[in-house]
């Protein structure tokens, strides 16, 4: 009986001494986190200028951010959320791309429409002289 009580005040005084050491690792975590965090919107912006430059931009981010989940940097639920953010961007950014390369397609069969009609209008020109 006495070994067993021993046993439970060894293991409560080893918890009370290591309570504040893995505490201040799980600090440590929460720092790297919200610097890691700050790292990867930092690089976003910088890459964000333009269509393509956004949609590099959220990939790169995705990428940052499953290397430092799988480095063990992120706890999951920071994970999650910033691998969503950063999926919705992606698409965002492929959508505008999306949209901008079918307004380059509109113009460029409107000018081979126009250009047709010039070419029919040149021949019906030629025929008549």
């Amino acid at each position: 009986m006495a070994i067993v009580i021993a046993l439970i005040l060894g293991l409560l005084a080893l918890a009370f001494v290591l309570y504040p050491l893995l505490r201040r690792s799980e600090t440590r975590r929460s720092a790297a986190q919200i610097v890691v965090s700050e790292q990867v919107e930092q690089s976003v912006q910088e890459r964000a200028t333009t269509t393509e430059g956004q949609e590099t931009a959220a990939k790169a981010a995705l990428q940052e951010v499953e290397l430092d989940y799988q480095l063990g940097n992120i706890d999951e639920p920071d994970y999650r959320s910033m691998r969503e953010r950063y999926m919705r961007r992606a698409l965002v950014a492929l959508k505008a791309r999306y949209d901008q390369e079918q307004a380059l397609d509109e113009m460029i069969e409107e000018q081979l429409r126009s250009m047709r009609e010039q070419n029919e209008e040149d021949k019906d020109d030629a025929k008549q002289l």
